[in-house]
């Protein structure tokens, strides 16, 4: 659990105005309630602040793993000792959907002095580059990526998440019924695909056709592709009539000492 909550809070004396004071307590788990209490000091600090009815507690509730306890913090403890009515909900809502992993939030106001906070956090599904990350609803945000090596790579070059991001679901249930796991799809400036297998293994596609051509290989694949599979660098799909094979370095090693063996035994 998340809290917020009153411990030994005294209000510091300054020249103009006292302003209130938060601690926090903070136990990591993935569900959380957030609670802020303050004391405010003073008459004077509600007549400055022009409040009625001012803001006391501030309860935010989410089931969270990657928002950041004291970014949430920040953005809120300005808030506190507004008035009831006078605070701009908006602006609340604003300050923290503008944090890269929040999804939405949904704001509410509770008689006499609670504001009430829900807060869903984006769910990530790929990596979009080095620094940025893809939702389950295809927004490119920043993120720490470092930690999401698991998650595939689905990059444009032109920005098209939405497109790029339903590809990628369509062509992954197509080779997993071969067992195969697709780790990046990347689509260049021209338009053209390539993707990227599990253990390494690159299949150019192109631009045109692209879903025919997958089924081209997927009706080759147990009789062609899957008995040489190791020795297998990229296949290339871009033609018409056909595909390239690019062979890795130790087969053809391999081969060659094979072929040269068999010269000299004739």
């Amino acid at each position: 659990m998340f809290s917020f909550r009153k411990k030994n809070i005294q209000a510091k004396k300054r020249s103009k105005e006292t302003k209130p004071e938060l601690e926090i307590e903070w136990k990591a788990i993935y569900s959380w309630l957030l609670l802020v209490t303050v004391v405010l000091g003073g008459v004077g600090y509600l007549t400055q602040k022009n409040t009625w009815l001012p803001i006391k507690t501030i309860k935010l509730s989410g089931s969270f793993q990657y928002i950041d306890q004291k970014e949430v913090e920040a953005v809120l403890l300005p808030y506190v000792g507004e008035g009831f009515f006078s605070l701009d909900i908006h602006a609340v809502r604003q300050a923290l959907s503008d944090k890269p992993w929040t999804d939405s939030v949904s704001i509410r106001r509770v008689w006499p002095g609670q504001l009430s906070i829900n807060m869903i956090e984006k769910t990530p599904v790929a990596r979009w580059d080095e620094k940025r990350l893809i939702s389950d609803r295809a927004i490119v945000y920043l993120a720490d990526t470092k930690d999401f090596q698991q998650l595939p790579l689905v990059h444009a070059e032109n920005d098209q998440p939405v497109d790029l991001l339903r590809q990628y679901y369509s062509m992954q249930r197509r080779f997993s019924a071969l067992n195969e796991r697709i780790t990046a799809l990347r689509q260049d400036s021209r338009g053209a695909i390539e993707i990227e297998l599990a253990d390494g293994l690159k299949i150019k596609l192109g631009r045109d056709q692209v879903e025919h051509k997958i089924e081209r290989l997927i009706t080759v694949y147990q009789r062609e592709i899957l008995p040489r599979r190791s020795d297998i660098k990229q296949l290339d799909l871009r033609y018409s009539n056909g595909f390239a094979v690019a062979w890795k370095k130790e087969a053809l090693e391999n081969r060659n000492q094979a072929a040269a063996g068999s010269q000299k035994n004739v």
